[in-house]
């Protein structure tokens, strides 16, 4: 029996044969209801039978004391519903071309609707050395109509895209599979059946770790699978061949968020990726040689023994020294087995803007490799090792309080060096025994800042992901908060202090931070010496910020109020303009504060608020000349799929006074973390949603009588800061915040332990940002009334939560 009562078939419809010359083409019958515009000869009924070929079995020790070669069962039985689900054919493309490579028929689309999977009847033309090619699995009956498959050549060398979705093979989703065959196709009464030998166009990765005892304080968080080709081409390329070819290919890299656990087995698939081979024959220096854009999975991990967020990086291939060939066909077994805390040269620290380290540790990270995708920045625009502008060539201290690094001016004595760059363009970095915050920056040749990293030492170890404190808040939407249903959304975790906090239980100047203008990475020095500051400004030297020291650890000259423009010391300040109000500027110069008002400190700026007035602004209170919301991963507010205006500009609210500004709740704010974002790994910039359970309804506290019954928070004398509520009202757990203080977009640094205005990731309308504003323990407000809160040039504290949903 015919078995086109269990398939559908259908045509790709005319495509251009520009190889093809009118010679090549023979009359056919137009009345065969087989015909199809563009085919150069009259088909037949040909059975087609599919073979799909096993892969290659790959097993390969991995870091951290492996012993043996992974664990595997050998070849799956053939119940085995993932190796089913791996042969399983749902559809097939079906190409055909003459002993000259041109394309004979136009390609025919098959679904398949049986089970009887292995024998298929299919439509093909007569002709000697003929050329069949099958794709299985496209799932897209469209698919081929607009490509140009007119020679076989076109066909092989496509290169079919490969998304993140394909990374994890989902219930509904089928492995994409090749095979051909030359064959001769003569119409005979019984003919035999064409055998195509298909191959799965991918490699597949099965993966686990086992952790042993004495690393049991180490916790795996997610999976990240670098250098993932984009494309895999239609057919292997010779084996000898590296592939994708040159090394310009792009890539992507691909982060898996699962519950991980020890023991259990992970799976996912990828385009090829050939680098060829090393002389290396030491295990734990495979990473050290592997070729640019080889294929590698690293393993995020947090140690909940000294707080730091670590990479475990594996790079695939046939042994575990110097192959670097992931292969089209191939299931690799990896089985990393972690016995120790114990770090070598395939540990490094996971990539951000911002380490955290305890005293006298040390760290490796690696430079040139980030990940982060939020807001659509690319990092290799900025730090890039192949052009000598973006290359990195050196690495010091730009600055630190004192003792936090260290004398690093000695580079030659190994033992004395703190700060420095490897062989492998690795940067290593020693912390003392100090807590506080430094700043090293990457130069290129012309000793030019390429990038800069915040080093922020705490021996309390904040970052620590199992520190992490949860929390719930009101769920919204378009219609308003959802008071009634009550504090029943799970927020992001967030973290025990603000970035660059000296203490992560102290109040008071321990519990300050650094501060941040919105959409910069990079720390500003606040107040660290200012317990209180309620008149307002202070000036900005050691008095009030402590000793901020160079790389040799000797003082930095700081004689200003903060806010005198070029100044020429290093924490100068400048007004923004079209030259310097940029990324680029930034980069460069990350301790110089880029104001945005017509008023200076020499003006009188520092005993008054004409600061706060919207006259005295130049590009709307931004830093950034002409402002750009995706800084730190959101969106503009136009794109926001919910909105509620909660607080109205113009109006009034208790005794809050009349709102400066639009008080919205919007969701255009940062899902995936910023190149820029300048949380530590595993870190990022809260939403503006964040802060709707510290009020009794999400809506601004009011002040005084008001704040006190409206905040869900407590209050003691001499905290100078809220001990907000994060489970429910006024009950359970309790996060402090601290009244940081701020330095406003003159420049001026005001209000240690009476004012805080915590970022959010946020962009809101005309170029503002949504802000949490507390002051001491009079209010508390989700949605700042007041202009010059909501400016971006404005430098406030930043509070991280995790940046994954737990």
């Amino acid at each position: 029996m015919k078995l086109f009562s269990h398939i559908a078939m259908f045509a790709a419809g005319m495509l251009a044969l520009a190889s093809c010359s009118d010679e090549s083409i023979v009359e056919i019958d137009v009345d065969d209801p087989f015909v199809q515009p563009g085919d150069r000869a009259a088909t037949i009924e040909v059975p087609l039978r599919f073979h799909v070929e096993k892969p290659s079995l790959i097993g390969k020790p991995l870091v951290n004391d492996i012993p043996s070669r992974a664990e595997g069962k050998g070849d799956d039985t053939t119940d085995d519903p993932e190796k089913a689900a791996e042969e399983a054919i749902n559809d097939i493309w079906v190409f055909q071309y003459d002993e000259n490579g041109n394309q004979l028929i136009v390609p025919r689309f098959y679904k398949v609707e049986s089970s009887e999977i292995r024998k298929l009847n299919i439509r093909l033309a007569e002709g000697n050395d003929s050329h069949v090619y099958v794709l299985a699995n496209t799932g897209d009956e469209t698919w081929a109509q607009d490509k140009d498959f007119s020679t076989v050549e076109k066909f092989v060398s496509y290169e079919y895209p490969f998304t993140e979705d394909n990374v994890e093979m989902g219930e509904d989703e089928r492995l994409l599979m090749e095979g051909h065959v030359e064959s001769t196709i003569r119409k005979e009464t019984d003919l035999h059946p064409i055998d195509i030998h298909l191959t799965r166009m991918m490699a597949k990765i099965s993966f686990k770790y086992v952790t042993a005892a004495a690393a049991s304080n180490l916790v795996v968080n997610r999976v990240i699978i670098n250098n993932m080709p984009m494309n895999m081409r239609m057919e292997e390329t010779p084996k000898e061949e590296n592939y994708p070819t040159g090394e310009d290919f792009e890539t992507r890299s691909v982060t898996l968020d699962n519950n991980f656990s020890s023991g259990k087995v992970y799976t996912f698939y990828m385009p090829a990726n050939r680098r060829g081979t090393s002389s290396n024959t030491d295990p734990k220096l495979k990473n050290n040689g592997a070729p640019d854009k080889a294929l590698y999975v690293q393993l995020f991990v947090s140690s909940k023994s000294n707080g730091s967020n670590y990479l475990y990086t594996i790079y695939l291939g046939e042994n575990d020294t110097n192959d670097y060939n992931v292969r089209r066909n191939h299931n690799y077994n990896i089985t990393l087995k972690i016995n120790s805390e114990g770090r070598d040269d395939r540990v490094l620290a996971a990539p951000a803007n911002c380490f955290v380290l305890g005293h006298n540790e040390e760290i490796m990270f690696d430079p040139y490799n980030r990940t982060e995708t939020g807001g659509g920045w690319k990092y290799s625009d900025y730090v890039n090792k192949k052009v000598a502008s973006k290359r990195i060539e050196t690495v010091k201290v730009l600055w630190q309080e004192q003792n936090v690094i260290g004398d690093n001016s000695n580079q030659t004595d190994p033992a004395k060096r703190r700060v420095w760059k490897d062989e492998y363009d690795r940067i290593h970095v020693k912390s003392a025994k100090t807590n506080g915050n430094a700043v090293i920056a990457g130069y290129n040749s012309a000793n030019e800042i390429v990038w800069s990293w915040h080093i922020w030492v705490n021996n309390e170890k904040p970052a620590e992901i199992s520190k992490a404190i949860a929390y719930k808040t009101f769920g919204w939407d378009n219609g308003g908060i959802k008071k009634d249903a009550g504090r029943v959304v799970k927020g992001r975790a967030l973290m025990s202090c603000n970035i660059g906090a000296h203490s992560a239980s102290a109040t008071g100047a321990n519990s300050y931070g650094a501060v941040f203008q919105w959409g910069r990475k990079d720390p500003f020095p606040i107040g660290w010496k200012v317990t209180n500051c309620s008149s307002g400004a202070y000036m900005f030297h050691k008095n009030n910020i402590g000793v901020i020291a160079d790389n040799s650890n000797k003082e930095i000259k700081m004689t200003t109020d903060g806010g005198k423009e070029n100044c020429g010391e290093l924490f100068d300040y400048q007004k923004t303009n079209a030259t310097i109000g940029k990324i680029e500027y930034t980069l460069k110069h990350p301790t110089i504060f880029l104001g945005a008002t017509n008023t200076e400190s020499s003006s009188g700026a520092m005993s008054t608020d004409t600061w706060r007035q919207p006259k005295t602004w130049v590009n709307n209170g931004d830093w950034y000349w002409g402002g750009e919301d995706r800084l730190w991963g959101g969106k503009p507010f136009a794109q926001a799929t919910k909105k509620f205006l909660v607080h109205p500009k113009g109006s009034t609210w208790l005794d809050c006074g009349t709102m400066a500004v639009d008080g919205w709740l919007s969701d255009n704010g940062a899902t995936e973390k910023s190149l820029f974002d300048p949380c530590p790994a595993g870190w990022m910039v809260p939403p503006a949603d964040m802060w709707l359970s510290f009020t009794v309804d999400g809506k601004n506290s009011g002040w005084g009588t008001n704040a006190t019954s409206r905040v869900n928070g407590t209050f003691q004398s001499g905290i100078y800061g809220h001990r907000i509520y994060v489970e429910a009202w006024k009950s359970g757990k309790t996060v402090y915040f601290p009244s940081n203080g701020f330095r406003n977009s003159n420049g001026t640094l005001r209000r240690n332990g009476n004012c805080g205005n915590y970022h959010t990731s946020t962009p809101s309308t005309n170029g503002t940002v949504n802000c949490f504003h507390i002051h001491n323990a009079s209010a508390a407000l989700p949605f700042e009334t007041g202009y010059e809160s909501t400016r971006r040039a404005f430098a406030g504290p930043v509070r991280c939560v995790r940046d994954v949903d737990d």
